[in-house]
């Protein structure tokens, strides 16, 4: 079956569907090819099973205040709310107050060229203003854990720009969608819904062919049954780096013909980063009821399997959330999920001095969120190596005003890995391509 269009968007997370209700706001019709049976991409709210407490799957906080995110939540008439940011550290069996110990901060965002790995102007930072070991721990994991990078890759100059970029939204500190993340992203699908033949979910791209002036994408379900050939002038990518770098018959791999060599180098030097996430929720948010745990929305403990945790603040909750990213996230994405469960549990046990076989029983339920094994995304988000800045601006260029490049990892603002710089991206690519319809006409 033949499938024209003006325009094919892959992928329908915030990027694709950004683009694609730019365009058909435009009078573009537009196909969009998403390979889950939903919309968001790493944007994935689900209702708690007991309490309907929005839980984030995968992007969770607003960092600042993002013009285009609130534009969004305000359309939608969301509830923006910032919660509790303090944070606290656990170190060799004592709990302190750490908000003054991430001051390390103002040393990534000040980094200067030549570009090198962050974890060696760390070391160098640490040995010169003579750190204690428990800071030199906090910042690695801040590292691993913000950034979803190996430190001793990691390019320190990336990260300064992201650090800064940052700084110029308002920093770091963090705001929730009282409603779910996923709600932000609505009113960008609804206006697609709408308009049939528009949206495809479980649509699986697995060949691009193109010509200058012609793409052609076969496309199946995940269950194998073929869709057709989907066909227009041009077509946006927004598929995740971890996608792109993996090849047939690895599942989501997506075949382009003729194939794009620079593209291939700037998304193979470049890195997705892992990311696992842990939700809890207990009998009794046991953390309110101790004097020395209540004022505290997130709590530390370095050099853990779960290095970070943080509670729902501002939602009124029995739920804590373990994060872990960089190495750490790989070495747990390879264990079964009853281990995990276990390297949480015993995470926990140090930081609020619990026996492991209380906070065992003291769970009424938990989900583990592995990245890695998602077929359609690999990892959290783009790292960006020593010496590879410029692959973003190599991923995100046009080619032959055929082929466009959107997400995250095509952000070259500084907000690469956020939801705001995807969306941007999107934008950005909408415009390129009426650009390009122009100078056809």
């Amino acid at each position: 079956m033949d499938r024209p269009s003006d325009v094919i968007v892959l992928g329908a997370g915030a990027a694709g569907l950004a683009a694609a209700e730019r365009l058909a706001r435009m009078g573009l019709h537009v196909t969009v090819l998403e390979a889950r049976d939903r919309v968001g991409g790493r944007v994935h709210t689900v209702p708690d099973p007991f309490t309907g407490t929005p839980l984030e799957l995968g992007a969770e906080f607003l960092h600042g205040k993002p013009p285009i995110l609130l534009k969004l939540a305000r359309r939608e008439k969301l509830t923006v709310r910032t919660g509790k940011d303090r944070h606290a550290v656990s170190w060799k069996g004592q709990l302190r107050e750490g908000d003054e110990d991430f001051d390390f901060v103002e040393a990534l965002a000040s980094a200067k060229p030549p570009d090198r790995p962050v974890g060696q102007l760390l070391r160098e930072r640490a040995r010169d203003e003579g750190w204690p070991d428990f800071k030199v721990a906090l910042a690695r994991g801040y590292i691993e854990g913000f950034y979803a990078a190996t430190a001793d890759t990691a390019s320190t100059l990336a990260i300064a720009r992201m650090e800064q970029a940052a700084e110029a939204l308002g920093g770091i500190g963090p705001s929730r969608i009282m409603e779910g993340y996923g709600q932000v992203l609505r009113p960008l699908a609804k206006r697609l819904e709408r308009r049939p033949g528009t949206l495809f979910l479980n649509a699986v791209a697995e060949e691009i062919r193109w010509t200058r002036g012609l793409v052609r994408v076969r496309a199946r379900t995940r269950e194998g049954a073929p869709l057709g050939l989907f066909r227009a002038p041009r077509a946006i990518v927004t598929l995740p780096v971890g996608v792109l770098r993996v090849r047939p018959p690895e599942p989501g791999a997506v075949r382009f013909i003729p194939r794009l060599p620079e593209k291939e180098r700037a998304w193979n030097r470049l890195e997705m980063g892992p990311l696992v996430k842990m939700l809890l929720r207990f009998r009794s948010p046991f953390w309110q009821a101790r004097e020395a745990t209540r004022p505290f929305a997130f709590f530390h403990a370095p050099e853990s399997p779960f290095p970070t945790w943080w509670t729902l603040e501002p939602h009124r909750s029995r739920h804590l959330v373990g994060w872990a990213g960089g190495p750490g996230a790989l070495k747990l994405s390879e264990l079964p999920e009853e281990a995990v469960l276990e390297q949480a549990l015993g995470t926990l046990s140090r930081i609020f001095g619990l026996r492991v076989p209380a906070l065992r029983a003291d769970i009424e339920t938990w989900r583990l969120v592995n990245w890695q094994r998602e077929p359609f995304t690999r990892g959290g988000y783009c790292v960006i190596p020593v010496g590879a800045a410029e692959d973003l601006e190599r991923l995100a260029e046009p080619v032959e005003d055929t082929l466009f490049f959107a997400g995250e990892a095509t952000n070259t603002e500084g907000e690469e890995g956020t939801v705001h710089g995807a969306l941007e991206t999107g934008l950005r690519a909408a415009r390129e391509v009426l650009r390009a319809n122009r100078r056809t006409v």
